[in-house]
């Protein structure tokens, strides 16, 4: 739970700074690689995992159609959010 929770925060600050303009424009220019790498490999290594747990490949059927809804659900909900904190950005 506390992981969770660094987690957060580390995504707070980072939106803090960004708003409050403290980052540097060169340091800005390079986040898109940066998150494009760390996402390619984090997804590479969950393959890994996933691929290699025989019981998880076994009861993939049915698994899928439950991680379709919480995949669904998850757009639906992040959609929402970002609209939400859109509207609050332009007033």
């Amino acid at each position: 739970m506390i992981d969770i929770f660094i987690y957060i925060c580390i995504i707070i600050f980072g939106a803090f700074l960004v708003r409050k303009k403290l980052l540097p424009e060169i340091i800005l220019n390079k986040v898109s690689i940066l998150q494009s790498l760390s996402l390619y490999i984090l997804l590479g290594a969950m393959g890994l995992k996933i691929g290699a747990d025989k019981k998880l490949m076994s009861n993939l059927h049915i698994l899928g159609i439950k991680s379709f809804v919480v995949a669904v659900f998850a757009i639906i909900f992040c959609i929402i959010f970002v609209n939400i904190v859109y509207r609050g950005d332009k007033k």
